[in-house]
């Protein structure tokens, strides 16, 4: 028989004037939920977004002599004879900034609440660094193939990132990342 005080046979005297003690949680409330479809979603869609940048970046670096002419030329500045290096350096840091991207996503598709904000405003940036940007398809197609290339994989790019915003929070995406 159970005690009034506590009918959940805890051991514990009640004390007076407060409820009884919730019951203990059984294992299934205990495990995290299973990782939705749309998180799983969102995961590759930032995979396919860092492996696209990274490859438009090597364009780019393959490009950049061609663009910055093709820029003088648009807008009538001067000579058309450009001495432009494409840099190491910044090859470097934005393969430095994939591999820092890449580990910000792992950790999302974790359920970390914090990756998720993160990638939604570094995200929501370069989404509207990418629209920016879609002003200079024009040069960009005046270069030629590669240029062609470098502004579709910037497309690609821009859809991938706004389409893993937005999985990152469908319904069941907001109930596995605050369950985690």
């Amino acid at each position: 028989m159970t005690n009034p005080n506590d009918p959940y046979n805890q051991g514990r005297p009640q004390q007076p004037g407060y409820p009884p003690q919730a019951p203990p949680l059984n294992e299934s409330e205990l495990r995290r939920p299973a990782r939705p479809k749309s998180v799983d979603t969102a995961y590759l869609l930032w995979l396919v977004a860092a492996g696209v940048g990274v490859v438009a970046n090597l364009i780019g670096f393959l490009t950049a002599e061609a663009v910055a002419r093709e820029t003088l030329k648009e807008f009538n500045l001067g000579s058309t004879a450009v001495d432009v290096q494409p840099s190491y350096g910044s090859l470097i840091f934005s393969l430095a900034i994939a591999v820092v991207w890449v580990l910000v996503v792992m950790q999302m598709r974790k359920g970390a609440n914090w990756a998720r904000i993160l990638l939604t405003v570094l995200g929501g940036i370069a989404a509207i660094l990418g629209l920016i940007g879609l002003l200079a398809i024009g040069i960009l197609f005046a270069v030629g193939f590669l240029g062609v290339l470098q502004a579709l994989l910037g497309l690609v790019q821009l859809v991938a990132i706004v389409g893993a915003i937005v999985f990152m929070f469908k319904s069941d995406s907001n109930y596995y990342f605050k369950a985690a």
